[in-house]
């Protein structure tokens, strides 16, 4: 009878012990699972030594001969370093894409937070507030599929690639490599096919107008290059990159002032 009342007494912390007992197998297999799979992704990578910038660049201009090879509007430019591109309209895409460019080391975290928080709101698995860091490893290494692995993949390769190799280097590699419109890659096709002059010649107004095309190339080619549609916030964005521009004082006031009357004109260029 007493041990009958005794076994009562402490089934519950007999079942309680055995719970924890479980759980923790529960957690620790949960952590081996989860580090297997960051080995895993850490083995689909590639290694610091494979980023050295002569290897990346091969890379790259093997990607971008891909890619311009069957386009009609490539006009035959060839890769171009980051010296031949006029300082102006570098400033008007970096500024236009990723402001802190040069003070993050590859990842936004407070944008991405944000981002993240976006995706939770909409219930949409779209991330963004990818900087250009992570767009030139993305456009180097993998698909553009929106899934957990492929973001964690690239947020590695990122980390990876700022440290192996200079800010002007990944620029390098991120202007040759984006879509200015359909199958249009590389700031030296986009230089000569919307203006006729290389990108060493193009002004802050032109490179701002660059940007504009770049968040959806193929849409911006169609609504703002092919019909001349600048709707407002085209319009508001274009002076945004030239405020900001004048603001850091890469251009002077009278500069902003001309440009900030400036529009596109296929008849000027053609």
């Amino acid at each position: 009878m007493v041990q009958g009342i005794r076994h009562l007494a402490f089934a519950p912390f007999v079942y309680l012990r055995r719970l924890i007992y479980l759980t923790g197998l529960l957690v620790w297999l949960g952590l081996a699972l989860l580090l297997l799979y960051v080995f895993h992704l850490y083995q689909l990578v590639p290694t610091e030594e494979q980023l050295d910038f002569k290897q990346v660049r091969s890379h790259a201009q093997t990607l971008y001969l891909s890619n311009t090879i069957n386009s009609n509007d490539a006009n035959g430019s060839d890769w171009v370093e980051l010296n031949e591109v006029n300082r102006d309209l570098l400033y008007a895409i970096v500024l236009s894409e990723d402001s802190q460019f040069f003070s993050h080391d590859g990842v936004d975290f407070d944008a991405l937070m944000a981002a993240l928080a976006e995706n939770i709101k909409s219930q949409q698995w779209r991330f963004g507030a990818s900087t250009i860091s992570q767009q030139t490893v993305k456009n180097l290494y993998l698909s553009s599929n929106k899934t957990l692995t492929r973001k964690l993949q690239e947020l590695i390769i990122t980390n990876r690639l700022e440290e192996a190799l200079s800010k002007n280097q990944i620029l390098e590699l991120y202007l040759n490599l984006i879509e200015f419109g359909p199958e249009l890659y590389g700031i030296g096709n986009a230089s000569q096919y919307y203006f006729k002059k290389p990108a060493k010649d193009i002004n802050a107004a032109e490179g701002a107008y660059l940007a504009l095309l770049m968040p959806s190339p193929r849409k911006y080619h169609y609504t703002l290059y092919q019909n001349g549609n600048w709707s407002p916030a085209l319009k508001k964005k274009h002076s945004r990159i030239l405020r900001d521009m004048r603001y850091k004082e890469l251009i002077s006031a009278r500069q902003f002032k001309r440009y900030a009357k400036w529009q596109y004109e296929k008849e000027k260029y053609f």
